[in-house]
């Protein structure tokens, strides 16, 4: 897992769990993830530090004051080793009425629904093909780079999701519900590609492909 810290947290951090990603490659997967800040841990405190609005990423002169930071190394973008969660992370996704408890046994199984864990951007691959679409879109004149789904076509990432149990409100999805390891991760492989939307007038929108909610029931087989 990837996130934004400002430098005078790094002191915080145990140097044994995370990785310091160089300032050129975190430049760009910073710029990456601007129109999508939610995708980012720590992206959407940066931005208000710059004091502007989320919205206004799209502009030029904003982008720019923002990448500054990163660049000039006020901002860094550290990695989490692999087998390093934390236990805040590992448990950010329990459902309200569960206990951490729940976790204590690896062996553990019940009904339950796949909920999001985290995401993984593949990024130097990313890079590279962000790299080739600002290319394609140098003849777009006057359009910023980064306003257009476009310009994200076919990078890629993988949604990853956790088994947990069902809250009080779902006891009546447990007779149909699957049954699995709690902690249990599943990894879907997405692209960012252009597909059908009915909720756009067009009828077509960019985003993340296979659609995948962040939370997912998955039935019992034999269930209807």
């Amino acid at each position: 897992m990837q996130k934004l810290i400002p430098r005078g947290k790094l002191q915080s951090f145990d140097p044994s769990t995370i990785e310091l990603i160089s300032p050129f490659s975190a430049t760009s997967i910073v710029e990456f993830h601007l129109p999508f800040t939610s995708g980012l841990l720590g992206l959407s405190e940066l931005i208000k530090e710059c004091d502007v609005g989320l919205n206004s990423c799209v502009n030029w002169k904003v982008r720019k004051t923002i990448l500054d930071k990163i660049k000039n190394g006020e901002w860094l973008l550290v990695s989490e080793r692999t087998g390093a969660l934390n236990d805040l992370h590992a448990q950010r996704c329990i459902p309200s009425g569960f206990s951490s408890g729940r976790f204590e046994s690896e062996e553990e199984v019940g009904p339950g629904k796949w909920a999001f864990f985290s995401i993984d951007y593949d990024a130097v691959k990313n890079t590279a093909i962000i790299a080739a679409n600002r290319l394609g879109s140098m003849g777009d004149q006057g359009r910023v780079f980064g306003s257009d789904g476009k310009d994200l076509a076919n990078t890629t990432r993988t949604l990853i999701q956790q088994w947990v149990p069902l809250n009080d409100f779902e006891e009546h999805r447990i007779a149909d519900s699957a049954v699995r390891r709690y902690g249990e991760l599943r990894h879907t492989p997405q692209r960012f590609l252009e597909g059908e939307d009915k909720w756009q007038i067009g009828g077509k929108s960019w985003h993340w492909q296979p659609v995948t909610p962040d939370e997912a029931y998955e039935k019992k087989e034999g269930a209807k």
